[in-house]
């Protein structure tokens, strides 16, 4: 359906029946005057508002841009495994903005590299505009890693809020976890992997180790069974995206999923917010993850 006027007239009658079943009234005469005054002005809703976008301008393939740029091959290679992937036959395109970012980020010489503000608005791929680089310098330090490499975070992503980090876990898992990027790994970097953690309030498993093993045990069974629905879910109705939605638990994913792995072996890209950063600077048992602070 692509008429907003006619969508937003269906959820308001659909509110408006909901109302009327929910808490009726005795006479049909009391349920039409009720309604006749929810459907006055903005009684229930406000109208809405059709803000007219233009398409942003596609400006170059990424392995066009790597090879006009001096650009690692390997990094369009590995982008196109989940975050920059072609749909089909059709070539997927930067637009101006993630060309741009892209090209002042990730400069040879570190000292001409730039800080980057975007500024488009929602669905211009602003994600892009930080992963792109994230992921480039990653490929590209990835080339000298041995079994002896720093385990370090190379990447802090934060955000305000929760709920845009769960959001960002799905682009991650996609980009860094999926099959073809694991395929990919095992081929052309030795099964190394890129692997990320999302630490926030809600990431098991909080205080002692020793003390609250069974309860770290108890969480892991139960993301276990997650995938394993997702992955038969998956099976019965093919949709890539949902296997995105919950952490992949299969021996060699990227993705760490407690507080006490990464405290261990810190990610290289680590998610969390502005509230637990501050915590985790100030306890000690988070020391060992900003030990070793990689820095490009």
């Amino acid at each position: 359906m692509d008429n907003p006027i006619k969508i937003w007239r269906e959820l308001k009658d659909i509110y408006l029946k909901y109302i009327d079943s929910g808490l009726p009234l005795s006479h049909n005469k009391l349920i039409q005057e009720r309604r006749n005054l929810y459907e006055q002005g903005t009684a229930i809703c406000q109208p809405p508002i059709i803000e007219l976008v233009s398409s942003y301008e596609e400006v170059a393939t990424l392995p066009e841009v790597c090879n006009d740029k001096d650009l690692c091959s390997d990094f369009a290679d590995f982008a196109q495994c989940g975050l920059f992937s072609d749909n089909g036959s059709i070539k997927r395109k930067l637009y101006k903005h993630q060309k741009e970012a892209l090209e002042f980020a990730i400069k040879k010489d570190i000292e001409q590299r730039k800080h980057i503000i975007a500024t488009t608005g929602t669905g211009s791929g602003k994600t892009e505009c930080f992963l792109l680089p994230v992921i480039a310098d990653l490929v590209n330090e990835s080339k000298k890693w041995d079994n002896n490499r720093t385990k370090a975070v190379r990447t802090l992503i934060l955000y305000p809020l929760n709920a845009l980090a769960e959001d960002q876990m799905i682009r991650l898992r996609k980009s860094l976890n999926s099959e073809s990027a694991r395929n990919w790994l095992d081929t052309n970097r030795e099964g190394h992997r890129y692997t990320f953690g999302r630490y926030t309030g809600k990431t098991p498993t909080s205080g002692k180790k020793e003390k609250r093993k069974d309860e770290n045990a108890k969480v892991k069974k139960q993301y276990i069974a997650d995938w394993e629905a997702a992955k038969k879910a998956n099976v019965q109705n093919p949709n890539n995206d949902l296997l995105y939605h919950v952490i992949n638990m299969d021996e060699g994913s990227a993705e760490l999923w407690d507080r006490w792995s990464m405290q261990e072996t810190p990610p290289d890209i680590l998610i969390t917010n502005y509230s637990m950063l501050n915590i985790m600077l100030f306890r000690r048992q988070e020391n060992s993850i900003f030990e070793h602070i990689s820095v490009h």
